[in-house]
């Protein structure tokens, strides 16, 4: 049981030290998470595009701490240890779960709308910023979708095929704006004649 303990503390001491290298680091992501505020840098908004690439390594950090937290590292299935079995409920399912899902969008959509309103162009910014609101749509009915509770009836999912429609229409739309907006903003001419003007 030790063994996890042992890997997160080695991975909480390799992220902290040496500290004259990893403060900078610790204080981009601090301007991330303020980016309201903060002026996003060229540095800040990279972060935060890894933040949203990240975010089933920040699911299985969650998992991680509660984890060492509740004291299920302590038990070994030979030892007929009960486990508290915190992983489905509410509060990490419903909550925690989606709650880390959604703040690295958040951190982007609050990054595109500060360079809105840093530099007065509605494009790309707004356009930019349209795209993670849809994404943060898409986990909240994800998130609370009638089909991921296993409680419900046959005849109850049924009577809400308008919710499912509704949901696949916005993942389907959010799916393919992001697939456009990567292909031709990202990587496409929008961004080889970006490059060129500077």
């Amino acid at each position: 049981g030790a063994y996890p303990v042992i890997l997160i503390i080695y991975t909480i001491n390799t992220l902290v030290t040496p500290w004259k290298t990893r403060g900078r680091l610790w204080k981009g992501i601090s301007q991330v998470i303020t980016s309201p505020m903060t002026p996003p840098t060229f540095f800040n908004i990279y972060l935060g595009d890894v933040f949203t690439s990240m975010v089933k390594v920040f699911q299985d950090i969650c998992w991680s701490i509660c984890f060492v937290l509740s004291g299920d590292f302590g038990f070994a299935d030979r030892n007929g240890g009960s486990l508290r079995n915190w992983q489905v409920t509410f509060w990490y399912k419903n909550l925690l779960i989606p709650l880390v899902c959604l703040l690295p969008l958040w951190f982007r959509f609050c990054q595109c709308l500060r360079r809105y309103m840093d530099s007065g162009t509605r494009f790309p910014h707004l356009a930019n910023a349209f795209k993670y609101a849809l994404s943060q749509t898409v986990t909240l009915f994800g998130a609370f979708h009638p089909l991921y509770l296993l409680t419900f009836p046959s005849e109850s999912i049924n009577k809400n095929n308008w919710f499912q429609g509704f949901w696949l229409l916005l993942f389907v739309s959010s799916s393919l704006y992001s697939f456009f907006w990567d292909v031709y903003m990202d990587w496409g001419k929008y961004s080889l004649s970006r490059v060129a003007t500077k």
